[in-house]
């Protein structure tokens, strides 16, 4: 059996993304999106998730490119972090004094989340920073507490390119311990790959070529080169027998 979550990234961010996100849904494709809750149009993004109670919406956990909720040690004077997320990951990787920052911001979105009306999902991080081993730990038993039960790891088949092999890295070093949390992940995720440069006829490809499993296909509408022919992409969907589905998990007696 073949089951894929459709994942939107950055909803929040501005209006055109978050439009974006709205016309992939409401065409069939998009079954969730990823809120950056610290984002310009957060609150909007929250009303057209109201409008569409089919859409899963995690939190889009953001400490690199974005808002923060406070200005503190991670961040400039205006409240931004650091724009570059690997700049980003070595300031928290060796910044030991960052610390407490760092979990207090993380405390602050998931936070914000709930606040914002949206009920415990899955969460993921902006550029993947989520799966930083320090951010992870820190993350990891806020997330649990607020009773979120599903993360996003990286690991997309076929993919050689050392960004991709990192990624392979670090979801393989998470897997133990998400475990003990009882946090569920797919088995595949795509779209690293061609971040940023999702097309139509790459999306077939990856479609044509998914395996038997649970995987992940995310995307960043609103920011690829051009609009996404859905009604082909679901074409391709009941051709190759794809069961679209989300992180939330099934009803009891399923």
């Amino acid at each position: 059996m073949k089951h894929l979550i459709v994942t939107g990234d950055d909803f929040g961010r501005s209006h055109e993304v978050n439009e974006a996100i709205e016309r992939s849904h409401a065409a069939g494709f998009l079954t969730q999106a990823s809120l950056m809750v610290n984002e310009p149009c957060a609150e909007e993004a929250v009303r057209i998730a109201q409008r569409h109670p089919g859409l899963c919406v995690g939190l889009h956990l953001t400490l690199c490119d974005g808002q923060a909720s406070t200005v503190s040690a991670i961040t400039n004077e205006a409240g931004e972090f650091v724009v570059s997320p690997a700049r980003a990951g070595l300031r928290y990787a060796f910044g030991s004094s960052l610390a407490g920052a760092l979990l207090q911001e993380i405390r602050a979105q998931f936070e914000r989340f709930r606040t914002l009306g949206c009920l415990p999902t899955y969460w993921d991080g902006h550029a993947h920073l989520h799966l930083h081993p320090t951010i992870l730990r820190l993350a990891l038993p806020v997330a649990v507490a607020h009773g979120f039960h599903a993360l996003r790891l990286v690991r997309e088949p076929g993919s050689w390119a050392p960004l991709s092999q990192i990624f392979q890295w670090l979801s393989g070093a998470a897997i133990r311990t998400l475990r003990q949390y009882s946090l569920t992940f797919t088995d595949h995720t795509f779209g690293l790959r061609d971040t940023g440069r999702m097309t139509t006829e790459i999306g077939i490809r990856i479609l044509q070529a998914l395996p038997d499993s649970v995987s992940e296909f995310y995307f960043h509408p609103g920011a690829e080169p051009s609009e996404i022919d859905y009604a082909r992409l679901i074409a391709v969907l009941e051709t190759e027998g794809i069961t679209l589905c989300t992180s939330l998990p099934p009803p009891a007696g399923r």
